[in-house]
């Protein structure tokens, strides 16, 4: 991907990337209180960003192949969004792998290089060009395995490799963090990551354990009645 020609396509998008920078920004915001209701929105984010990064490419035939490649890891989050195999939950994730893909997600977030004179947090090409559109993608997908979708997962980590190392040589650094998160995707997929052991206590168990759990606890107030402790008080007849 010529750098010319990428930063004349990235500043003639600005207003669809400072669009893309306010939707993820409320779309975190909104993460914090509806964890488990937010894959399908996560989802359809990508898919509009990958999408929106085609048809931005497709204006310059020369990159028409990374129009094409854009086209279709949006095409492949549009299926998860109508039958999600991701979950961006998050539950089982080592801190370490949390803080590392949030670094590497912000990069994304604030892609340098791209945006003129304007502010790199609100114009950065997101959701204009592939790399930091690939950089978010493979964040969150890194962060959610093993509950991501594994063709997804593969999908965005060999076009993040095929972006990041011809990028490499041509651009320099600016291209490190996407190589990494695509490098760090491979042993994951392979099933060498590790996980942390679901929460217990919080949510989850069979009937009778939940049951138990809300007899346990102590509280003021009077619970329901349960003929199981001792020293309560017979029904008045």
């Amino acid at each position: 991907m010529t750098p010319e020609i990428a930063r004349g396509v990235a500043l003639r998008f600005l207003g669809l990337a400072a669009l893309h920078h306010l939707v993820l920004t409320v779309l975190a915001g909104v993460y914090w209180g509806h964890r488990r209701g937010m894959t399908r929105a996560i989802d359809a984010y990508l898919a509009a960003a990958f999408a929106t990064t085609a048809l931005a490419l497709a204006t310059e035939r020369r990159l028409l192949p990374w129009a094409l490649v854009a086209a279709a890891v949006a095409a492949l989050f549009v299926i998860d969004t109508v039958r999600p195999r991701n979950a961006f939950v998050f539950a089982r994730t080592p801190r370490v792998r949390l803080v590392v893909m949030a670094g590497l997600g912000l990069f994304g977030f604030a892609y340098p290089g791209y945006s003129g004179e304007y502010p790199i947090l609100v114009f950065s090409p997101l959701g204009v060009l592939l790399p930091p559109t690939l950089l978010v993608a493979l964040a969150l997908e890194n962060t959610a395995w093993p509950e991501s979708n594994r063709v997804l997962h593969w999908t965005v980590a060999v076009a993040g490799l095929v972006v990041a190392v011809p990028g490499l040589f041509v651009e320099g650094w600016i291209h490190a963090p996407l190589l990494a998160a695509s490098l760090y995707a491979v042993p994951l997929l392979l099933g060498r990551g590790r996980t942390l052991e679901p929460p217990g206590g919080s949510e989850g168990g069979t009937v009778q354990e939940l049951r138990d759990r809300m007899y346990s606890r102590w509280t003021l107030l009077p619970g329901p009645r349960d003929p199981r402790r001792r020293g309560r008080r017979r029904d008045r007849r």
